[in-house]
């Protein structure tokens, strides 16, 4: 009921605001915040358009809390209908808009004066007033960005292992980390007997001891409104990580306030025919990244309060909330003490972070802190945990003049930017130490890593698209303080890193435009790093792992240079998925010494975007992963030919498929069906088994005959 009245709420305050726009079109919208930054721009939206000589004909003008008029720098943006002032100082100032400076004379159109504060930046949070005043400034900093950023998107979650230096494989299968000791989790789990799974909303646990006649031993349903993520094993405890949604009314509307939360649940699995749920502990936002070091599990989550409604009048909840069910039954908001801000930050999301000790899991207290500056990337070393955000960065205007041409009352384009904060990390003890800042944004968590105390970080700056492509690729090292003390700098102009991977004191940066360039860079002097060798050929790896010290698996896709019929431009297309195995023991002459080209264009793997899709038993050189197959038909469509998973062996000579486990495609068939597409495939002893939402098939891991099915559906 309530949310149906939401709906009608909503429906006539969107008639309402659209009435007001027409009947009263002078009027300022509300989005205008009433306190700015110092530093900062103060941004006030009109309801229509206005001249820009008005900026310097005297119809726009500031005055200060005398009434005075003050030198201010004043600007427009792109579609005309807002005004940026510039260059205040601390203080109580009106924006004035005179009638005749809009574009169109109405008889509607009044004279405007639009109070607002400059504030010093807020350093700290002691008081909730801390935090209202912080989010005031946060939505002026919103309006004023909101035509001039556009961020890239989203690239693949291309990874890679760091097992290499072991030569010799468990009895059972693990996580593909990107650090050893250092868990992550997944999707698919095994202690060697049983394998834990997601299925849907489901955890299904499976006994494996006898590969040729599997059982689901048990199966533990979620809420709707709960939605899992991650599973890792902790001797035997089964840590499950979930999404979870909770509504909150909101005070004097008739409408409710959505949090979404993080949680972890904690089952004792020593009997794992029967889960005991011993406790459960959450963080408002999505998962940036949850690590496992030793006995101490690790969170770290992104969230952004409903600040926005300050605009309103509403008195809503800014602080993040947490959950712990020894001692609560609901999620409640932090401390006030447990929040700080990121140094010379201004953004309107939370990090934050939690810990705690397995070892007596029922008695020990969560430790969790959180910090106003959002987190987009997560790496962790043993020692430390590196949070790194995008930072956009505007031009200021020219100063004001009666010369200045309209194009310099324009929003000035922005330019992003990392930040990169270092927390300490001591058991339970999480220690915010250093931050430092650096050109271009990283590609993911694979693009960064710790060595002998220096940080490697691979950015790529600008946009590697379109005829005036300007992207250029980056190679910062910085020192336990973040100090920058070397830098490989415009490696690849007009191309982006699609992949890279840290080996010691080697670097090996995948980027692409048209052909694959890998690059091989010394390191071993943090000062002075240089690339020692390149390798150009069609295609490119998005997703790299070590063989060797001196062989690198690469796995990515087959390309083609196409040209349009009718712009005559060329264009790259991409083919069928590309198993490469390359050759670096010359580092200025690295070889690709073997390629597989799998499936034709339209073909995909999990691996692609998913480093833990991989699977891998070092004892035999197997590697293996899901794979759906389509080959191209004509430029516009494709056609399905089926869908399961391959198994190869790498070594050093070549690649050789040792199993192919596709299922072909009916006479019929478009499309694979989802909930039969494998989507992880592990080893247990001899056995190996390819996991999809309807079930697992086990096979022998040396015939890779199939020895039984086990539905999940049953």
């Amino acid at each position: 009921m309530v949310k149906k009245r939401t709906m009608v709420t909503i429906f006539v305050a969107a008639i309402m605001f659209i009435a007001s726009t027409v009947l009263f079109e002078n009027k300022t919208l509300a989005n205008s915040a009433t306190t700015v930054l110092e530093g900062q721009p103060f941004y006030a939206e009109l309801a229509k358009g206005i001249e820009a000589a008005s900026l310097t004909n005297g119809k726009v003008y500031v005055t200060n809390a005398a009434g005075k008029k003050v030198e201010a720098t004043l600007t427009l943006n792109e579609t005309g209908d807002a005004i940026i002032v510039w260059g205040l100082n601390q203080g109580e100032y009106t924006l004035h808009v005179e009638k005749g400076a809009y574009k169109k004379l109405s008889l509607n159109h009044q004279k405007k004066a639009i109070k607002f504060n400059v504030v010093k930046a807020v350093k700290q949070i002691k008081s909730t007033k801390d935090l209202v005043t912080y989010f005031e400034t946060v939505i002026n900093n919103q309006s004023f960005t909101r035509n001039g950023v556009t961020e890239e998107m989203e690239m693949s979650d291309a990874a890679v292992g760091n097992e290499a230096s072991s030569n010799k494989s468990a009895d059972h299968s693990t996580t593909n980390n990107q650090v050893e000791g250092i868990e992550e989790g997944d999707i698919v789990v095994t202690d060697g007997r049983y394998i834990y799974a997601i299925v849907e909303n489901e955890l299904v646990i499976t006994d494996a001891k006898n590969p040729k006649n599997m059982k689901v031993v048990a199966k533990k349903a979620f809420k709707e409104n709960q939605y899992l993520s991650t599973l890792i094993l902790h001797d035997s405890l089964l840590i499950v990580a979930y999404n979870s949604y909770e509504e909150r009314p909101l005070p004097g509307k008739d409408y409710m306030q959505t949090v979404s939360l993080s949680k972890f649940a904690f089952f004792d699995v020593e009997d794992a025919a029967n889960p005991k749920l011993i406790r459960e502990i959450g963080q408002e936002g999505h998962m940036a990244g949850i690590r496992k070091q030793g006995d101490v599990l690790y969170m770290v989550t992104n969230s952004t309060p409903d600040f926005w409604l300050l605009r309103e009048g509403v008195d809503v909840e800014l602080r993040p909330y947490t959950y712990d069910s020894n001692v609560q039954n609901t999620s409640q908001p932090m401390p006030i003490e447990k929040i700080s801000i990121f140094p010379g930050n201004t953004e309107p999301n939370y990090t934050t972070l939690s810990a705690i000790d397995l070892k007596n899991l029922a008695k020990n207290e969560v430790k969790t802190e959180s910090y106003l500056g959002s987190g987009s990337q997560l790496y962790m070393s043993p020692k430390a945990i590196y949070v790194t955000a995008p930072k956009y960065d505007f031009v200021s205007p020219a100063a004001t003049g009666a010369k200045r041409m309209v194009t310099d009352m324009m929003i000035m384009p922005a330019t992003s930017n990392t930040q990169i904060y270092k927390f300490d990390v001591n058991g339970t003890a999480i220690k915010l130490a250093a931050q430092a800042e650096v050109k271009g944004t990283p590609l993911n968590q694979f693009s960064m890593d710790e060595y002998e105390g220096h940080f490697r970080i691979a950015t790529t700056e600008g946009f590697a698209w379109g005829r005036n492509a300007d992207s250029k690729n980056h190679l910062f090292i910085l020192n336990s303080e973040l100090k920058q003390v070397g830098a490989l700098t415009d490696l690849a102009r007009g191309e982006r890193i699609f992949s890279a991977r840290f080996m010691g004191d080697k670097a090996y940066l995948v980027t692409f435009k048209e052909v694959d360039p890998l690059f091989v860079i010394d390191v071993a002097n943090p000062a002075q790093p240089k690339v020692l060798g390149e390798l150009k050929i069609p295609g490119f790896s998005n997703y790299l792992h070590p063989l060797d010290d001196k062989h690198l698996i690469g796995i990515g896709y087959d390309t083609e240079v196409r040209i349009n019929e009718y712009s005559k431009e060329p264009f790259v297309v991409t083919k069928g998925m590309k198993l490469a195995l390359f050759d670096v023991s010359d580092l200025a002459n690295p070889k690709e010494k073997a390629a597989v080209i799998i499936g034709g264009r339209g073909t995909y793997s999990d691996v692609q975007y998913d480093h833990k899709a991989l699977l891998r038993h070092i004892e035999k050189g197997y590697y293996g992963f899901p794979v759906t197959l389509y080959e191209e038909k004509n430029v516009n469509e494709m056609l399905y030919k089926g869908t399961g998973s391959q198994v190869y062996e790498v070594t050093t000579n070549g690649i050789k498929l040792k199993a192919d486990l596709i299922e072909p495609a009916q006479s019929s068939q478009m499309y694979e069906e989802w909930d039969k597409a494998v989507r992880r495939l592990i080893y247990i002893d001899d056995a190996l088994y390819t996991i999809s939402q309807s079930g697992i098939v086990s096979y022998d891991l040396n015939t890779f005959k199939k020895l039984n099915t086990v539905n999940f559906a049953k």
